[in-house]
């Protein structure tokens, strides 16, 4: 019998408090692209990441284009690689169009912007993340493996099967929502993340089908559109439809009361609209922060920690001290 390893090995839970960087499937299935170095693909994907930071701190140009400040010594200190396979990694990816520098001059640090790219996969490129062939469904065991076509659970390695096909909309959809705000208090830690748990409440309202003057079509596609941009399929398929159960209750919620305050429904929506991938990211890493088993609304919980994120967010960038050092020396 083949001895165990000494260090530990991961379950099926550990996967799932991984931070994760986004890298494009296409930098492997694009033939335009599938021969660049790692060194230029990871860079491409850092760059990636802070683009969604730029967008979201409003750094774009006169034509609404959104530029990147990454430079050389900070990327490659990220990276943990030396400046010099840096400036090679952005050699290659300028020469493949992937992203133009524009020299700003005068001391400034150099505006980097991200191509459109529209990818032309293989058909024969088949790997992660994921396939269109249906095999590997659900998550097996060593034991399980020989049991082909058992079971019709959602596959973790199919995300975008999570949304329901129909738009019907449930009428628990209708229900308005009470949650306390995050409270910073002191003295420890652990209370500075917590929310007061004894003032999370689900409660109903009357219906009000037409009072934002939408059409039931209108306002499913606004719905759907905030869940487009969350990028639910980056998350596990559990994961990602808690974050739309959440997201779908404050949708349609004909308030939310946040500490004294009861926001009506237009400020609730948009607030939402506000709503990407990174938020949802920080969001998830507060939630398995929890250490108190007491939650006794989960639901309305993850609710008022998402709508909180969503504010923090907006805040932190304000605070960040990496933007702060640039702005500084502008």
């Amino acid at each position: 019998m083949t001895e165990r390893p000494s260090f530990q090995l991961m379950v099926q839970t550990d996967v799932q408090s991984i931070y994760h960087m986004q890298m494009p499937r296409w930098l492997f299935s694009d033939s335009r692209y599938c021969e660049m170095s790692l060194d230029a693909k990871v860079t491409y994907t850092f760059l990636l990441n802070r683009f969604q930071l730029s967008r979201r701190n409003g750094w774009v140009n006169e034509r609404g284009e959104v530029f990147v400040i990454f430079p050389r010594k900070a990327l490659a200190k990220e990276l943990r690689i030396c400046e010099q396979r840096v400036t090679a990694a952005f050699k290659k990816l300028v020469e493949l169009e992937l992203v133009w520098e524009k020299r700003c001059g005068r001391g400034d640090a150099n505006q980097i912007y991200l191509a459109y790219v529209t990818p032309q996969d293989d058909p024969a490129y088949t790997s992660a993340p994921f396939t269109s062939q249906g095999e590997d469904r659900g998550s097996r065991t060593t034991d399980s493996a020989p049991l082909e076509g058992a079971g019709d659970g959602i596959s973790a390695q199919e995300p975008q099967d999570l949304r329901p096909k129909s738009r019907e909309m449930c009428d628990c959809r209708t229900a308005g929502i009470e949650a306390a705000e995050p409270q910073n208090r002191t003295p420890s830690k652990k209370e500075k993340r917590e929310i007061d748990r004894s003032q999370i409440k689900v409660s109903p309202s009357c219906p009000a089908h037409a009072r934002d003057g939408l059409t039931d079509e209108e306002r499913e596609e606004d719905f759907l559109d905030i869940l487009d941009e969350c990028e639910l399929s980056y998350f596990p398929p559990e994961t990602a439809l808690v974050f739309e159960n959440a997201i779908e209750r404050l949708y349609y919620a004909d308030s939310y009361r946040v500490g004294n305050a009861t926001l009506p429904q237009s400020r609730v929506r948009a607030k939402l609209r506000r709503l990407d991938g990174m938020i949802l990211r920080e969001v998830e890493h507060k939630l398995r922060e929890n250490r108190d088993e007491n939650v006794k609304n989960s639901t309305a919980y993850i609710m008022a920690v998402l709508f909180n994120c969503i504010a923090e967010g907006e805040s932190d960038l304000l605070i960040d001290p990496y933007l702060n050092s640039l702005s500084s020396t502008a």
